[in-house]
């Protein structure tokens, strides 16, 4: 046997040890993963204009399937029309998370600074910025692609200034 040969097999004998000790152990094993922020879209105008006029608009997270263009529309859907959140979705589906602040008679947005995926918990880090100088009438939101996902019950939890905001839960099923 090679010196190499050897190597692999040591290597391989102590990761079939780890995972039939772990399990026995007690200990969860989890995966973690962040996520790049590079395709996550903000804007400070979600709904689309001047919403002076509307009902008051309250902080939410949302899902919707598709592209972020497609969330954009959903979250109109939802917030100015009345439609019902979905919280069911197909694996094949594309799955967007919508970060939704609100409606304000000044500027203000949303900022990502993490997206972790824990195992079946997606745990959304954001910060808010308010520039009240502006009278601007703004609805900020952020919109974060997940992508397709293994049939399951999922939770994502908003988390701002590190702390727990708002937590919904979905499923995805064959």
């Amino acid at each position: 046997m090679t010196a190499a040969f050897k190597g692999f097999m040591l290597i391989s004998s102590i990761s079939a040890f780890l995972a039939v000790l772990l399990p026995v152990t007690g200990e969860e094993v989890t995966s973690e993963k962040t996520l790049g922020l590079e395709n996550i879209v903000t804007t400070c105008y979600a709904l689309g204009g001047d919403t002076r006029s509307q009902k008051a608009f309250r902080e939410d997270v949302y899902l919707a399937k598709g592209n972020p263009n497609q969330a954009i529309a959903t979250l109109k859907e939802i917030v100015i029309e009345g439609k019902r959140p979905v919280w069911s979705f197909k694996m094949q589906d594309q799955i967007e998370v919508i970060i939704f602040r609100g409606a304000f008679l000044t500027l203000c947005k949303v900022g990502i600074k993490k997206v972790v995926l824990k195992d079946s918990n997606i745990e959304v880090y954001a910060e808010y910025a308010d520039f009240p100088g502006y009278d601007i009438a703004s609805q900020p939101a952020a919109i974060i692609p997940l992508g397709k996902l293994p049939p399951g019950k999922y939770a994502v939890s908003l988390f701002v200034d590190s702390k727990l905001r708002k937590k919904i839960e979905f499923k995805v099923s064959h």
